[in-house]
């Protein structure tokens, strides 16, 4: 019974469903590629299956609800094209290419080179004396002195008391209105003020004779330091005028004169706090170093760049340390220095160096490129005082570099715009040039840029 109606059911529904059109009835295109796919039956109270045999349910089923049949899922295996998508490879190509253009032009405007040139060199020992006259021509080996003065101080603690006794002190300047003949003046020559104050010269001096200037005579004068004959602190006075004591009853007494030119400071006596001696002789080691150290620096940075200073050719003038009293009962000492240079044109001493190494290259166009290396000395025999000395004897010792010498301004402008090639074809026919190397940015350039501020030429022996 239950089969008969199922049958019934089933010609009802197809009868109201149009007619079934398989998936083998549709054309399929030539290109294909195959596609599974899994259709899952619809849920629905008759299914067309391919087998008869079927499970049915053995539990009645209930009043107004149809019987759901499972079925096996059914695959449908058909063939299709592929859409076909545009090339964009050669839209690809055009961009490279563009970019790639744009990057050449860009690096010619940024195209540059650097050349390293070095010369012939060849290495001599040299120990040899020579003599310089002072001030002298250029063609001649010369020498100039260089001065400068400092001065530095340092607050110590005062821990010794002890009698003391110091002298005032100050400048002086002495008139000569007397004669148009320098006056000498020995050391020790004792100046009065007109409360009868006496002080001593530190040195001996010579005043110059008065001469005339625009129709007047005018006073020769020269600057001493005066020092009380006596300590106390009554020497202690402002500007003052002073006589020449030993002209007493002579005509220069009034004609030959002197003014003060600073106070006279310092005067003491009594009892006071003090440095040790051992302070005083450490300190004093301390501050002359500094001193001397401050004065050679300094002194170098005033050389013109084409004379060369050594070492060996600086000498140092110390003054005694001054004491002075300090804040708080300390001390303030005080010490003064002078230090003199001998200095030389680099080119005239090259010039004498070669005469003495090599003589036969003297006439080429060479040059000494590491002067600053040779060790510089006084002649031992040979006395030299900065102030006065017209000739200097000294000795160089070392190995001097004797560098061969072109006109690298000539050699820059003749590579200009050239290809590497030709460019070391130039470049070989310098004689004087021992190597040379050529660096083009960017590196895919091959000719030099032709402006020449965009090439640089280096001397890797210059100095």
């Amino acid at each position: 019974m239950w089969s008969t109606i199922k049958r019934m059911k089933k010609n009802i529904v197809q009868d109201v469903i149009p007619p079934k059109r398989s998936i083998r009835d549709i054309e399929l295109p030539s290109r294909s590629r195959r596609l599974q796919v899994e259709v899952e039956p619809p849920d629905t109270d008759i299914l067309e299956i391919e087998s008869t045999d079927y499970i049915e349910d053995k539990k009645p089923p209930k009043k107004g609800s149809s019987r759901k049949m499972s079925a096996p899922t059914t695959q449908f295996t058909y063939d299709y094209d592929k859409p076909k998508h545009s090339s964009r490879k050669g839209l690809y190509t055009a961009i490279f290419l563009f970019v790639l253009a744009a990057l050449f032009g860009i690096s010619a405007l940024f195209k540059s080179a650097e050349i390293r040139v070095t010369p012939r060199l060849e290495t001599k020992f040299l120990d040899e004396t020579f003599t310089a006259k002072r001030d002298a021509m250029s063609v001649n080996l010369s020498f100039q002195i260089v001065t400068n003065t400092k001065d530095i101080e340092k607050t110590v603690e005062a821990t010794a008391l002890q009698k003391v006794e110091k002298k005032a002190q100050g400048k002086v300047v002495i008139y000569n209105n007397y004669s148009t003949k320098p006056q000498r003046l020995d050391i020790d020559t004792r100046l009065e003020t007109k409360e009868g104050l006496i002080f001593k010269t530190a040195n001996a001096l010579v005043v110059p004779g008065n001469y005339t200037k625009d129709g007047k005579t005018v006073a020769g004068s020269v600057e001493v330091t005066a020092i009380a004959a006596a300590p106390g602190d009554k020497f202690n006075v402002g500007l003052k005028d002073f006589t020449i004591f030993g002209f007493k009853g002579d005509p220069r007494y009034t004609k030959i004169y002197a003014r003060s030119k600073t106070s006279m400071l310092g005067g003491f006596s009594g009892m006071q706090k003090v440095v040790t001696l051992e302070v005083l002789n450490e300190v004093d080691k301390e501050l002359e170093e500094s001193l001397r150290n401050l004065l050679a620096k300094d002194i170098t940075s005033q050389i013109p760049e084409n004379f060369i200073l050594y070492e060996g050719g600086l000498s140092h003038n110390f003054e005694p340390t001054v004491e002075s009293n300090g804040p708080s009962g300390n001390v303030i000492l005080k010490k003064k220095a002078t230090t003199y240079a001998i200095i030389f044109d680099k080119a005239t001493l090259s010039r004498a160096i070669l005469a003495k190494i090599s003589p036969d290259i003297t006439d080429s166009a060479v040059k000494i490129n590491n002067l600053g290396t040779l060790l510089f000395s006084y002649k031992p025999e040979a006395a030299f005082d900065q102030k006065t000395s017209t000739t200097v004897s000294f000795t160089l010792t070392g190995k001097p570099n004797i560098v061969w010498i072109f006109d690298e301004n000539k050699l820059k402008s003749e590579l200009l715009g050239l290809s590497k090639k030709n460019a070391r074809e130039i470049i070989a026919k310098y004689d004087v040039i021992k190597e040379a190397m050529i660096k083009i940015w960017p590196f895919w350039i091959q000719t030099l840029p032709n402006n020449s501020k965009k090439v640089k030429l280096i001397n890797t022996l210059a100095q």
